[in-house]
């Protein structure tokens, strides 16, 4: 009996034990439904909410900051972004309206802006998943303005406008290698447009939509900062004056023209400019020089190589052989280094033989004696590689870089190129010959004419820039370029020798079609042999600043390839006078009055006129400088 008591016992507390683990698991269950029940609908609601979200454009809406405006020095306008609209259509919230809805927005597009119903209704039904279409782009505020207020307070469902910003350039191609452009993506491409877009580009801004303690949209707004405006060195009234005269003076036909105006006394960049150029408003379009048949057929890798053509700026980016513009930079070395004087004589018999080399002059029967003076007025080549072997290769290859002929100018642009030159023992007997008179080297139109600077400025070497200061939309200043003065290169009495020189080449010499009546200009003539030299292409040009006393403008012209059948620096000169005609009035610099001097000499030099030389100069003679 007892065994039977206790067995009962036993089933019993057991089977209350089973029905408690039972009720446990029961309740433990009901709360595990109840909790996923509970976070499943919250996830739910703001899965529902987020898709809300999502599919509203006016809750996702990246908006775009004022890309900063470009000036030149003095406030004048190169580049400016305009407020334009997008007209977008939303098909995805306006498929989901009633008829009336729908019909209203297609009417109204169809009456007002000419669109077809057919194709407004095929984009509701075939993109009924888009919430982004674009209608019309780039439109002003002036298309619009009777509509405006509609749209944006949504009266049309599905139909909404963005805003965005269109680059433009007031003066189409005017300083177009030194600008660059914008692309779609806002990106700057070339010039300035690219070097200095972290300040110019700004940052965006958003409008969006978030989810709230509350489970409910609320709209979120952060503001974009628009971009900083760049302020140039450049002169736009120069620069008109610059791309007028190249214009003018294309009837040689030539490959290109290049033309570099710099402030020799602080580097400073007043103008640069090239020929071809091209529209930045529409930096593609060839139709400036190619008919619409040849744009048709042309291969995209040619016609990729034109435009880069087109947009890549030569005077910082290309090099050449400088030709007899390098000649006052041998000159003052030798003087600098007491190596010649100004009253020795080198003799010229149109030729010159080194270790088996015959290299000319350009005047086949010579050039007879000439002091210093007269082998610049008469660009003698014999002369002036008598003047680089007294000299010698070390101290000739140390003023190259002195002068910073050959290394980079560190101007303020992207793309700047490398030099190509010889080093210390390369430079034989024969290379220094032919390097004398600018020949078997190549430096960029740049480097020469920041070089050059230290010739007038009083021997010293500065740093060229484009920009001259970084101002925010409140005009307050980010950021000041200031002069950046590199070195001391030759002492102001060797560089005002080299002036006085360089008058005498425009007064007596080969640059006399630059002179201008009641000014004192200097300068160098210069005709370079392109390679191969069996092609017999040439790079013709002219170096040249004024006042003489006081240099404010330093100007290179460089033609490339003039069809002549006797290429000469005239081409260059043309182009020089032209712009300085005009250019130095514009910069309060006046012809002088009779019996009146714009400089003053205060070296003791040679009289500087046509005895310096044996030969009597001719308008023939003087013209070729190969």
């Amino acid at each position: 009996m007892n065994n039977t008591k206790d067995y009962t016992y036993k089933a019993k507390r057991n089977l209350v034990f089973l029905f408690f683990i039972f009720i446990t698991c029961i309740l433990l269950l009901c709360f595990r439904v109840y909790s996923i029940v509970n976070a499943e609908s919250l996830n739910y609601k703001k899965r529902v909410l987020s898709q809300q979200v999502n599919n509203s454009v006016r809750y996702n809406n990246l908006l775009e900051p004022k890309r900063g405006t470009i000036y030149d020095r003095n406030g004048r306008v190169f580049a400016e972004s305009k407020k334009v609209y997008d007209l977008i259509f939303d098909p995805g919230v306006l498929a989901k309206c009633d008829e009336e809805d729908i019909d209203e927005t297609i009417n109204f597009l169809v009456n007002t802006y000419d669109f077809k119903e057919m194709d407004l209704k095929d984009l509701l039904k075939n993109r009924a998943f888009s919430n982004y279409e674009v209608l019309a782009s780039n439109l002003n505020y002036s298309e619009i303005e009777n509509e405006f207020d509609d749209i944006r307070k949504r009266k049309y469902k599905g139909l909404h406008l963005k805003e965005a910003y269109k680059r433009l350039y007031p003066n189409n191609n005017m300083l177009c290698d030194v600008l660059g452009f914008v692309d779609k993506g806002n990106q700057g491409r070339w010039g300035v447009e690219e070097t200095y877009g972290n300040y110019l580009r700004g940052e965006e801004g958003r409008e969006f939509g978030v989810i709230n303690d509350g489970n409910y949209i609320e709209n979120k707004y952060i503001e974009p900062k628009n971009g900083n405006d760049v302020v140039l060195t450049i002169d736009q009234t120069i620069q008109y004056y610059v791309e007028e005269a190249i214009k003018a003076n294309l009837e040689s036909n030539p490959k290109n023209v290049y033309v570099v105006a710099t402030n020799p006394q602080n580097g400073e960049v007043l103008a640069m400019a090239s020929y071809p150029d091209y529209n930045l408003n529409d930096p593609y379009d060839l139709t400036a020089y190619f008919t619409e048949e040849e744009i048709k057929n042309m291969p995209l890798e040619k016609r990729t190589e034109f435009l880069y053509g087109l947009w890549r700026n030569f005077n910082i980016s290309d090099t050449y052989e400088p030709g007899s513009t390098f000649k006052p930079f041998v000159a003052a070395a030798a003087i600098e280094e007491k190596k010649v004087n100004l009253f020795e004589t080198f003799h010229c018999s149109g030729s010159k033989k080194l270790y088996g080399h015959s290299i000319s002059c350009w005047k086949s029967e010579g050039h007879g004696d000439l002091t210093v003076v007269g082998a610049l007025e008469n660009s003698c080549n014999v002369a002036f590689m008598d003047i680089g072997a007294k000299i010698g290769k070390d101290i000739f290859y140390e003023y190259q870089q002195l002068f910073g002929l050959g290394t980079r100018t560190n101007i303020d642009l992207i793309g700047e190129g490398d030099s190509e030159y010889y080093d210390l023992d390369g430079l034989g007997p024969v290379q220094l010959a032919t390097c004398s008179f600018g020949q078997g080297f190549t430096i960029t139109p740049l480097q020469l004419i920041t070089s050059f600077g230290s010739l007038i400025n009083g021997g010293y070497l500065y740093e060229p820039h484009m920009m001259k200061k970084i101002v925010n939309e409140n005009g307050n200043v980010v950021k000041v370029n200031d002069d950046k003065r590199v070195r001391q290169v030759i002492s102001s009495k060797t560089a005002q020798t080299i002036k006085e020189a360089l008058h005498s080449v425009v007064e007596n010499g080969t640059g006399k079609r630059v002179a201008i009546e009641g000014y004192d200009i200097g300068g160098k003539t210069g005709t370079a042999e392109k390679l191969p030299r069996s092609a017999e292409k040439y790079m013709v040009s002219f170096l040249g600043f004024a006042p003489v006393d006081n240099p404010k403008i330093a100007l290179l012209v460089i033609v490339d390839e003039p069809e002549s059948p006797k290429p000469t620096s005239i081409f260059a000169q043309n182009i020089f006078k032209s712009i300085m005609e005009k250019t130095l009035p514009y910069m309060n610099i006046y012809p002088r009055i009779e019996g009146e001097k714009q400089g003053n000499s205060t070296v003791d030099k040679p009289k500087v006129n046509a005895d310096t030389t044996t030969d009597k100069k001719t308008e023939e003679n003087i013209e070729p400088e190969i």
